[in-house]
């Protein structure tokens, strides 16, 4: 009896010393603080980015308790100094899909760190392998709660909501390569956070490497089931070829009725243009649209996929994507001359030198809104009272009427 006891507690120790050393025996995990032992586990064999993998792994099975988006990393104290490599995936363990992965957070931080969508009561999985590292270390994993609720027109997306962006939109790196579409802001009243004029981005050079990406950034769910085909429905966007020396940025809208790639290569709703070649090199973002009146009556998704370089040039950046009745389509004003921005419910507006005579608002049907005589090269117009939306400004300088657009939300 004594010997059947000893070899039962040494059977449980066994199995508690490979509990997490495969995906059927992850180890299972919440939020919060989890301590990884000696990475000697068996290694993924799907492989989340272009580089070597480790030999060995650890397995985790974390269930998420809400929905939003969760936030993964190796940058605590206690691991000072320590190389990490990480995998992130969805599904199950006979067919796993990569969610995210990350290897350092920058050059000089070789700790790992990763955002990636998650849906209450789903099960994801983290590994983290031997790629540099075998020894133990803590990671840690916050959630955040958010709704993605599905939208209906007049959809208006300015990308300044990050946690509708990291929740909401899903990011893929098709190209394995570690990068991925991210938000940009371009600061216009000279204070920490978005202020308004952010964007996403996509790059085909890197520091000082080119990159061949193929970025996919894909929409939540936007219902358009209250139109028939014989209403007008558009997806109007802005882009731009940032480096005017090298803006040649080859992109692709699509709109389908799925979310998956597949969903998106098969539809017959896209747009596609080298934008430095079509008008958009430099710092002026350029109006795009889509007539998606095809789509009327079904739920769909937008996706915005940056590929097929013919050489590397810059950065391609996307904003104020919309899907309304309208199509879109106003004067771009000299961003060296004026400057508008919203913020907080007041609208800025800034001219070099010249007075601000006149300001007329319109909504996204063309109708009147405000108007207001002004006198000085820089207004701060209290908008707080209109409703959230898209609308179009109107702004008189002398002369000259500078049309532009903005999101109120």
């Amino acid at each position: 009896m004594r010997f059947l006891i000893t070899l039962s507690l040494v059977l449980l120790l066994k199995l508690d010393s490979i509990g997490q050393n495969s995906c059927a025996g992850s180890q299972t995990i919440g939020p919060g603080t989890t301590s990884v032992g000696t990475i000697n586990g068996t290694a993924a064999t799907l492989i989340c980015d272009s580089k070597t993998a480790g030999t060995k792994a650890e397995w985790f099975a974390y269930t998420a308790t809400t929905d939003g988006y969760a936030n993964i990393t190796t940058d605590l104290p206690v691991n000072s100094g320590l190389d990490t490599n990480m995998y992130i995936y969805s599904g199950t363990c006979g067919s796993l899909t990569c969610l995210a992965s990350n290897d350092d957070i920058t050059p000089a931080n070789v700790s790992s760190k990763a955002d990636f969508p998650i849906a209450s009561g789903t099960t994801y999985y983290i590994v983290f392998d031997n790629r540099w590292s075998s020894s133990g270390f803590d990671f840690q994993i916050t959630e955040n709660t958010v709704s993605c609720s599905v939208t209906s027109p007049p959809v208006q997306e300015n990308f300044s909501n990050m946690d509708t962006i990291l929740a909401c939109w899903n990011l893929i790196d098709s190209d394995l390569d570690s990068r991925k579409w991210f938000v940009q802001d371009f600061d216009l009243d000279e204070n920490p956070g978005l202020d308004g004029n952010p964007c996403i981005v996509s790059r085909s050079w890197d520091a000082t490497s080119s990159v061949n990406p193929d970025n996919w950034i894909i929409s939540y769910s936007i219902d358009l089931s209250s139109y028939s085909t014989n209403d007008d429905l558009y997806l109007n966007w802005k882009a731009r070829g940032f480096n005017s020396n090298f803006p040649n940025e080859n992109y692709t809208v699509y709109v389908a009725e799925g979310n998956n790639t597949s969903d998106f290569l098969s539809s017959g709703v896209s747009f596609n243009e080298v934008i430095g070649q079509n008008g958009g090199a430099g710092e002026t973002f350029v109006d795009r649209n889509l007539d998606i009146s095809s789509l009327a009556g079904k739920i769909v998704y937008v996706a915005f996929r940056h590929h097929d370089m013919p050489s590397s040039q810059y950065e391609l950046h996307i904003d104020d994507v919309q899907i309304s009745t309208a199509l879109l389509s106003v004067e771009e004003h000299d961003s060296n001359s004026f400057k508008q921005y919203y913020k907080d419910g007041y609208l800025t507006l800034k001219s070099d030198g010249h007075s601000i005579s006149h300001l007329m608002l319109y909504n996204i049907l063309g109708q009147s809104v405000l108007t207001k005589a002004l006198s000085n090269p820089t207004e701060i117009v209290d908008i707080s009272s209109l409703k959230d939306g898209i609308y179009i400004s109107k702004v008189q300088i002398n002369d000259t009427i500078k049309t532009s657009k903005f999101i109120k939300y």
